[in-house]
């Protein structure tokens, strides 16, 4: 099994009762709009990698839509409370105090303070080189001399 993996629309129908998921992902579509769904899975998978990268020690898996498995629930959260507001459905209080507490766990994450799973695949970072060139020296002119000071 995966330590990382990719959040899907079944992850979002385990989150919520699956009647409020295909009513978001349908209800108030523009003409020709597509589902908003998978925007806002790739938004919020984004968002947790961002987290988890805020941490030096922390590595990405080199596939972009996967996060680590035991975050999969909160993405599911938070993607569920995204697409409620296209039915401006208020969150309860109870919504609001999960949401509270999942930014404050993706923010300890981001501090070093929760570990993460390994990737799968580790994502390779080149080093970056600076393109700045060799500083250069000029030397002042003098204005005032030895021979000119000769006498004072």
């Amino acid at each position: 099994m995966s330590n990382w993996i990719p959040i899907t629309i079944d992850d979002l129908n385990d989150a919520k009762v699956s009647a409020l998921v295909d009513a978001a992902r349908s209800a108030a579509l523009a003409e020709g709009q597509t589902d908003p769904a998978p925007r806002v899975i790739a938004r919020v998978v984004s968002r947790i990698r961002a987290e988890i990268k805020g941490c030096a020690t922390n590595k990405l898996d080199s596939d972009p839509t996967t996060i680590p498995e035991d975050l999969s629930d909160l993405a599911a959260r938070m993607i569920v409370r995204r697409l409620q507001g296209r039915l401006n459905i208020s969150l309860s209080d109870d919504e609001k105090t999960e949401q509270k507490d999942d930014l404050r766990y993706l923010e300890r994450i981001a501090a070093c303070s929760v570990p993460i799973a390994a990737p799968d695949n580790v994502q390779v970072v080149e080093e970056v080189q600076s393109l700045s060139g060799t500083p250069k020296i000029y030397r002042k002119r003098r204005f005032f001399t030895r021979r000119q000071g000769e006498g004072i």
